[in-house]
């Protein structure tokens, strides 16, 4: 009875009937009549891109599989030529991603993760409540020099579980519940305020210079992104400690623990020296590149390509292939060049259209219509596992939404990127992160939801206030 349940529950049915609704859904559009506004190319290009969302959706098939259909399709389909279908694949985030991943094979390798984790918790104290805030600055720490959300999770978790077990309690308990959430909640929050932390954060940039708008750096998204994803750190956190207050004031023995850690790390190796100066002249030019004229994607791939030097460097390359998840290469491209085909043929923004004149946009405030843009992305997440996925089918409608109202595609696009990528929290299959956190079988589904309508909704209220005055002020609207 079991096995029976397991087969026919909602993945059994998303696997079975995926691929059949995906194919339906392109076959109905394909052959429905083709709008006036809407070129033959843009029609068939909406054709792709339902049957594209419901693999996305259903996950019938493999992402990275879905995302590389999406180059000969878009070809046999006769939409665009081979050289536009690829695109995706040669943009700069895609790169910029590779990067960011050698970056953190290097943190991992060397093991100074593990020691700046150390070292905050061993300054922050070790009572329940200060454990929890320590492991909010570690993500706070860590999402600057571990450019992957899972990576750092994965980092993390055994240092959570270790402390788990020294509090001395088997299975689900409120300490639990906290710690695990404060992981995995506090790591996507802050991600969205720093450029390299999550990969729709790149993604959003290249759909932006792609639709005429200017480029953006790695400061200026720290600039406009990095305030309200620490305010929403700290208040996520804070929300967690409120809902799940621990059975107990302190772990027995938890600064001993943090201290032997540290003994059994030693003093900083030569590798550890290597990824702190190498790292440290990424960020500088990341900094500064506007003034040295340097790419932000350029500056991390020459910090990558430092690490693997010889007698400069540290890593092989397994470290290199075993650090790079190939799987988000192929999404991101695959999406990206999906994103791309919709805005070159006038489809998304021809979807743009149809949502500005069916909500009424052309009447609101551009206030009104960013709040209402965050409040759908915020909870279009209950349909989507992972954030690059989601962002690539949504940002080409953001900014077909912004082209339409004949203002500046960041002006939507960079409020929704940071939403996509920072607010993956309503349930436990949104992101890898999640998903680990939930595999330790101390929280239960209602968790998630539980803190992820609250942190979600007051993240709607922060990013909305943050359009109105502090964006404004640094010229955002201008």
């Amino acid at each position: 009875m079991t096995t029976l349940a397991i087969e026919k529950g909602p993945d059994y049915y998303r696997k079975v009937y995926g691929l059949p609704v995906a194919i339906i859904a392109t076959l109905l559009i394909w052959f429905m009549d083709t709008p006036t506004s809407l070129s033959l190319e843009g029609h068939r290009a909406l054709a792709l891109f339902a049957g594209i969302f419901v693999l996305y959706l259903t996950e019938a098939i493999p992402l990275p599989i879905t995302s590389l259909a999406v180059v000969p399709f878009a070809v046999l389909m006769g939409i665009v030529n081979p050289k536009i279908a690829l695109e995706g694949f040669s943009s700069t985030s895609v790169y910029l991603i590779v990067g960011a991943f050698i970056l953190a094979a290097a943190m991992v390798k060397s093991k100074l993760a593990d020691r700046v984790t150390y070292l905050i918790m061993s300054k922050i104290g070790t009572s329940t409540t200060r454990i929890t805030l320590g492991i909010m600055l570690a993500n706070i720490v860590l999402a600057f020099l571990v450019p992957s959300s899972t990576a750092r999770t994965a980092i993390m978790l055994p240092i959570c579980m270790s402390i788990l077990k020294d509090f001395g309690k088997e299975g689900r308990s409120n300490f639990a519940v906290n710690l695990l959430l404060t992981l995995a909640f506090t790591n996507a929050t802050i991600s969205a305020g720093i450029l390299t932390a999550t990969v729709p954060n790149p993604v959003t940039i290249d759909f932006i210079v792609k639709a005429g708008g200017s480029a953006i750096s790695y400061a200026d998204w720290f600039m406009y992104g990095f305030p309200p994803a620490l305010l929403m750190t700290l208040i996520t956190w804070v929300v967690i400690q409120k809902m799940y207050k621990s059975e107990q004031s302190h772990i027995p023995g938890g600064q001993t623990f943090v201290k032997e850690k540290l003994v059994e790390l030693g003093k900083l190796t030569g590798n550890e020296i290597r990824s702190i100066l190498i790292f440290s002249l990424v960020v500088v030019l990341w900094i500064f590149g506007k003034q040295l004229h340097v790419n932000t994607t350029i500056a991390c791939l020459f910090g990558a390509i430092l690490l693997c030097l010889p007698q400069i460097g540290f890593l092989t390359w397994d470290d290199v292939n075993k650090g790079i998840a190939w799987k988000i290469i192929f999404i991101a491209g695959g999406g990206i060049s999906l994103g791309i085909i919709m805005m070159k043929t006038g489809a998304a923004k021809w979807i743009a259209q149809s949502i500005f004149d069916s909500l009424g946009f052309a009447t609101l405030p551009l206030v009104i219509v960013l709040v209402l843009l965050m409040l759908i992305l915020q909870y279009m997440h209950l349909l989507f596992v992972g954030t690059t996925a989601m962002a690539t089918a949504f940002l080409p409608i953001i900014i077909g939404i912004a082209q339409v109202m004949n203002i500046s595609p960041a002006i939507l696009a960079l409020p929704a990127g940071m939403i996509i990528g920072g607010y993956p929290l309503l349930m436990f299959y949104n992101t890898l992160p999640n998903i680990l956190v939930y595999g330790t079988d101390k929280l239960m589904v209602s968790d998630f939801p539980k803190v992820g309508f609250v942190v979600c909704t007051i993240a709607v209220i922060v990013y909305s206030l943050c359009a109105t005055t502090y964006w404004k002020w640094l010229g955002l609207f201008s």
